[in-house]
């Protein structure tokens, strides 16, 4: 009897697990969608507005592996999928860095008085702009005045000397012309008549030299004021006028805008000392600097991209004139500047701006940026695998370029991957994957 009870306790087991496995080998390996209404003519819609269809829940895939999802035709366009193939592209690798702006050095002019002097008036403001020939300031200097009295009164002694030589002249003239006609009147001697001559001869001459030099002492005047920063023409008018002008004009030597200003009315002023600096802004310097892993990248005459926070809907292009031979020490960056055309003054020093280098184009297995999707920690594409059948497949994905992003991994040149509609998909596996 006991005997009899282990093989009939043996038989029940055996049966059981049968049983068991038979029920485990119904899962079904792929789901199956199908929509509910087969007779209403589809009408496109967005991803946004698409009613994902009714599955069963005896469809949802339970084992490990791919997941995959059956679209009638109707479905697809009802979600409006759409599909591209996976393949190569052109891709910019670019390097971004950031800058500020710098007028332009060899557009700078520093202005400094020729002559040590007090100023009396500035005309200009800080940030103003100013025309070529535009007066500064005025200043008052005691050696331009100084040089005008000695020109004044050098003309003075020469004017002088002019008005006795030109007596003696007369005097001379007329006994030269008495002798001359004592001597056709043979009362005098020729001896006598050339001696007359010869004394009319040299204080003619040397009047003469009297108008030579007062033409020599304005000129060299005028170009030792004009070397003092007063104006030309002034020296002749000292002469002219008898009166003193002992102002030096500090004018702007070309068109631009004064973004440095370092005098007030009552100031001294001296050469050494710099009193304007004014800036020509059409050009400007962008200055940058690249991290140690970029600097082979970057060379002279490339072109730059540069975009502003505070000039969000402008873009600026330049060029590169200046890549610096050392690095930073600290940074561990090198400097770089660029040329950047600058016609409307929009960009101001100290600016921040971004810069974007183009150093290379290579050719990058690629997918719409619309055809992944994110899932938790790992990306995603829908892949075609058959007619109106589709794979969640994870990819890893690179750099991205415009609406293009970069396949690491993942997918194959000429596979077919879901552009639009991926977001539909996506819910359909949701509510699967819930049983729903």
């Amino acid at each position: 009897m006991t005997q009899f009870c282990r093989l009939y306790f043996f038989y029940l087991c055996v049966l059981s697990l049968l049983t068991g496995c038979g029920q485990n080998l119904q899962t079904p390996k792929f789901f199956l969608l199908a929509s509910k209404d087969t007779q209403t003519k589809p009408q496109p819609v967005s991803e946004q507005d698409v009613n994902i269809p009714e599955v069963p829940a005896e469809a949802a895939q339970l084992t490990q592996g791919p997941t995959y999802i059956s679209l009638t035709p109707k479905q697809e366009q009802q979600i409006g999928l759409k599909v591209e193939v996976v393949e190569f592209k052109p891709f910019p690798i670019t390097i971004q860095l950031t800058g500020r702006v710098h007028a332009a050095d060899d557009l700078l002019t520093h202005i400094s008085p020729p002559v040590p002097g007090r100023v009396t008036t500035v005309f200009v403001k800080l940030g103003q702009r100013v025309k070529r020939g535009q007066t500064l300031a005025l200043i008052k200097s005691d050696t331009v005045g100084q040089l005008q009295s000695d020109l004044l009164q050098a003309t003075l002694q020469n004017n002088a000397d002019i008005k006795q030589a030109q007596v003696q002249l007369n005097f001379s003239e007329a006994a030269y012309k008495r002798e001359q006609k004592l001597f056709n009147d043979r009362i005098d001697a020729k001896t006598d008549l050339e001696t007359a001559r010869t004394q009319y001869e040299k204080d003619k001459a040397n009047l003469q030299a009297l108008y030579s030099k007062l033409k020599s002492t304005i000129i060299i005047a005028e170009e030792r004021s004009s070397l003092s920063g007063v104006s030309v023409g002034l020296a002749a008018q000292v002469v002219r006028t008898g009166q003193i002008y002992p102002y030096v004009i500090v004018s702007a030597p070309r068109d631009g805008i004064v973004i440095s200003r370092t005098i007030n009315n009552g100031d001294l002023a001296d050469p050494s000392k710099e009193l304007f600096t004014l800036a020509d802004l059409s050009r400007v310097w962008l200055v940058g600097d690249t991290y140690e892993q970029d600097v082979n990248k970057v060379h002279v005459g490339q072109s730059v991209k540069l975009t502003f926070d505070s000039l969000p809907n402008q873009g600026f292009s330049g060029r590169i004139n200046y890549v610096a031979n050392l690095l930073d020490p600290q940074t561990r960056t090198l400097s770089i500047r660029a040329d950047v055309p600058n016609p409307d003054l929009t960009l101001k020093p100290d600016m921040f701006a971004r810069l974007k280098m183009l150093v290379q184009n290579r050719n990058l297995l690629s997918v719409p940026k619309s055809a992944i999707q994110r899932k938790g920690d790992y990306n995603f594409a829908y892949v075609k695998v058959e007619e109106h059948r589709y794979e969640e497949r994870r990819v890893e994905v690179g750099v991205e370029n415009g609406d293009s992003t970069q396949i690491i991994k993942g997918l194959k040149p000429g596979e077919i991957v879901v552009s639009q509609g991926t977001l539909a998909l996506q819910g359909v596996a949701l509510k699967l994957s819930n049983g729903g």
